[in-house]
Order: C-alpha cells, then structure tokens, then sequence
C-alpha cells in the first residue's frame, strides 16, 4: 500500500529516488517515467518516491478558467498507488512554493527535506518559479551542487501519437475519446453522484440519470452522444450517455451530463457512479419533434446493445 505523506516535515528522510509531476490523467507517459524511476531505485537499493501536488499548479493562477483536469485528486492518487510506488509526497501548490526558484526547490525540499539522491525528469517537465533561462541542463548542474543525480526521461510516444496530457485533452475536445483511451491506456472515466432532473427522459420512454460531477474542474468530452459502460454499486452496465444543452428539450444553454442505463430499473438518486467512455455515437442536435427524438434514441441504445 503506497503511503501518502501530507506534511513533509515529519518524513523519515531516508534516502530515496523521486519523480516530480502534476500526473494529471496518470496516462501511459506518466507510467513509463514511473517504472524507469523504480527500475532505477531498485539498481540503487533505493525506496521511490513520488513527489506531486494536492491541486494542479494552474489553478493558483486562474480559478476562473475552463475544466481541464483529467481525474479528480481521489482518482488520481488510486491510479498512482496502482504503479506500486511506496510513498507519495504531495505538496500544498500555494504562492510560497509557487515562488521558489527550480535551484530552491531542490535545495530545499528534494534534497533537504526529501533526501533524494536521483530524480527522474519527465522529457518536459519544468518546477520551480518560471525562469526562461533553466532547462534540464540547469537542473542536471544544480544536480550536481547539491548531491542529487538528475537523468531526464525519454519522451513516450504510442505508435506514431505524442502521449502527454494535453494531447489527452485535444482528443477529448473533439469527442475522440478512443484516441484519449489510446493514450491514457484506460478509457476516460467520470465519477459523480445522481442528482435529480426534470424526468423529462422518463416521458419519452428513456429515464435518464443526470450526473453531477465530482470534480467540478474535471474535462468533459465534446458535446454529444456516447456509449459508455457504468460502474455502479460493484456492478457494470452499459449505457447511453448525453453531454450537451439538450436543443430539442430546453434549449437552454446549460451543459447536463445525463445518463440511460441499458436494461436497468430501479431509482439511483444520490447513488455514486463512474462512466467510462467507449466510443462517440453522434453529435447532439435539434429534432423536429419528440416523436423524432425518441426514435434516435432508441437506435442509439439498440447500436450499444449490440455491440461487444
């Protein structure tokens, strides 16, 4: 079981090898630098630790912007203790840290406080204070200042695709949520809790459960329609899932997540539940009439049913 130290001042400082990153999403990337941060402790004798943030740095800085997480923090710390890591450092991302510099991070927190000895760098990754001038040159020679060896990962590509974060954010923008499973290696997940609507699913013959989000920050693919598979007191379903304004409804505006479970009855209010995305179905738009609506609806499920 990973350990998951809040308060850096009562840490054993053992020595150690470290990764540092926000891990947002934990994509196929962020494994391949963690799995060559164990083999390299494991040459050393060496425990890992992972060193991260109790909120990503961006939203210090703007708190008005769009969602864009990948995972919410409760999420994001399952799929790092999954790596098998033996403990993770997570650090409040407040002005104080914000404003140290990448030579007073490592002085100060990776080697004082931390007592590490290695620290793999992801291919891109920068910490400390924006400085133009710091590179992984610079961080290699503040390295060797102050007794920590710095080695910079190997970019990870899948196929011919660049897997990072913000290209798992791009494929969702556009609904290719396949792409984003592709690069994650996982399907893109969303957890929330039922929350009541306007039961208008329920009169055209579909009664939907409306998802409010954990996360409020988390990313929601493109607007549209998706099959999906619903986990849900310890059981999977298949679904059909709406991300969108519904035109032909309300029209108005407001962005609802709502989802039918296929072959199901019974009433899951305030019930947690998690929905991962298969595949995008259609896009979301205006039909002329209810009579319309329902029909596509209806083929929308009977395309999920049918599928493997």
């Amino acid at each position: 079981m990973m350990e998951i130290i809040h308060d850096i001042n009562s840490i054993e400082a053992v020595p150690t090898v470290a990764t540092i990153g926000s891990f947002d999403g934990i994509h196929r990337g962020h494994v391949a630098m963690i799995e060559e941060t164990k083999r390299r402790a494991a040459q050393l004798g060496l425990p890992v630790t992972l060193v991260t943030f109790a909120g990503h740095p961006r939203l210090l800085f703007d708190t008005t912007q769009s969602p864009f997480l990948l995972s919410s923090p409760e999420v994001r710390m399952e799929r790092l203790a999954a790596t098998g890591v033996e403990r993770c450092v997570v650090l409040d991302f407040n002005r104080e840290l914000a404003a140290m510099t990448a030579r007073e991070f490592m002085s100060e927190i990776l080697a004082k406080r931390l007592n590490v000895k290695l620290l793999v760098l992801g291919y891109d990754h920068r910490f400390g204070r924006p400085e133009p001038e710091v590179n992984a040159d610079t961080y290699i020679a503040y390295g060797k200042e102050l007794g920590i060896e710095v080695v910079r990962a190997a970019r990870y590509n899948e196929g011919e695709l660049k897997v990072s974060s913000s290209q798992v954010r791009r494929a969702l923008a556009i609904g290719d949520v396949e792409t984003a499973a592709l690069l994650l290696g996982y399907r893109y997940m969303l957890r929330g809790h039922v929350v009541h609507g306007a039961a208008l699913g329920r009169k055209l013959g579909f009664p939907t459960a409306n998802i409010e989000p954990d996360e409020p920050m988390q990313l929601l693919p493109l607007n549209g329609v998706y099959e999906v598979t619903a986990a849900m007191d310890g059981k999977q379903h298949k679904g059909v899932l709406n991300i969108g304004i519904k035109p032909t409804v309300t029209g108005e505006g407001h962005r609802t997540v709502e989802l039918f479970i296929i072959d199901f009855e019974g009433d899951i209010y305030g019930h947690d539940i998690a929905v991962s995305f298969v595949r995008r179905l259609r896009e979301e738009r205006c039909f002329a009439s209810f009579d319309e609506l329902k029909a596509q609806i209806a083929k929308d499920v009977a395309s999920v049913k049918n599928s493997d």
